[in-house]
């Protein structure tokens, strides 16, 4: 039903361990894992460390036309998409990095709620003015001065119909440096089921610990350790629940402009 992809790198093994560890331990048997890793210039010993890993866990999906960087992002996602769409039968896709804590089981039970078709879930926004300068510069995007809605990157799910319109578009697909503001750009024109979802703690640092959420990104290895051992122990993923800054509901009947007023109550 559901395969999650993880962005990582090559020499990233430690965190792939901590995954694998922690949320990866109780795996629902419709979910598949992929670790996905560009080996298109690595050297040889790190490919033989790879085939190693994956001799014994199954669960890296090599792009060997992919020369993996911070840069190359978005180009990894079209090869990633491209792959699944070539090699896997699924419903949905769920990217995520690898900083990234995932309640699969609790995420499942949603998943079985939701539209096969167009469907596109995370924390979206649609107001971030584009980057002009800095890591996350954005020179090339002249759509707008500010980013066409999104979800935000550390964790989000699209539909296989969705992941096959990209597949299949991919060598007429404008790159954006930053990967999901590509995909939030290049699903804008089709009629999509965008669903906001609060529980996807995915901004550009966590605003905390709550119960509730079925993804959490900017999480260290001990963070996920953490989490893991209070759900094996108490059930509850938080030892103590925190929100250091207030979310929001996206408002889709507003403007983008107006679409995100952060208020209490909101997880």
């Amino acid at each position: 039903m559901l395969v999650v992809c993880i962005m990582t790198g090559v020499q990233l093994v430690e965190r792939r361990y901590t995954i694998r560890e922690t949320w990866l331990q109780s795996l629902p048997k419709d979910v598949v894992i992929r670790f996905v890793v560009g080996t298109a210039t690595i050297t040889k010993e790190d490919h033989r460390l790879l085939e190693k890993e994956n001799a014994q866990h199954g669960d890296l999906m090599f792009l060997p036309d992919l020369h993996d960087s911070y840069g190359s992002l978005t180009e990894k996602l079209l090869h990633m998409f491209k792959w699944l769409d070539k090699h896997a039968n699924f419903q949905y896709v769920l990217k995520a990095d690898d900083d990234t804590f995932i309640r699969l089981d609790a995420l499942m039970r949603e998943l079985k709620t939701k539209p096969r078709k167009k469907f596109y879930w995370g924390f979206f926004d649609g107001r971030a003015h584009v980057h002009r300068a800095g890591k996350w510069s954005e020179p090339e995007f002249l759509l707008c001065d500010r980013y066409l809605p999104y979800a935000l990157g550390g964790g989000y799910v699209v539909s296989s119909d969705l992941v096959h319109f990209v597949a299949m578009n991919a060598p007429v697909l404008k790159r954006y440096h930053a990967e999901d503001v590509s995909l939030g750009t290049w699903l804008a024109a089709i009629d999509v089921k965008r669903e906001h979802d609060p529980r996807f703690d995915t901004e550009y640092k966590s605003r905390g610990c709550r119960n509730v959420y079925l993804v959490t990104h900017k999480q260290t290895m001990q963070d996920m350790r953490s989490k893991y051992q209070q759900l094996k122990a108490t059930g509850k993923m938080c030892a103590k629940e925190e929100q250091y800054r207030l979310s929001y509901v996206y408002n889709w009947e507003k403007l983008p402009t107006e679409c995100c007023e952060r208020t209490e109550g909101v997880p």
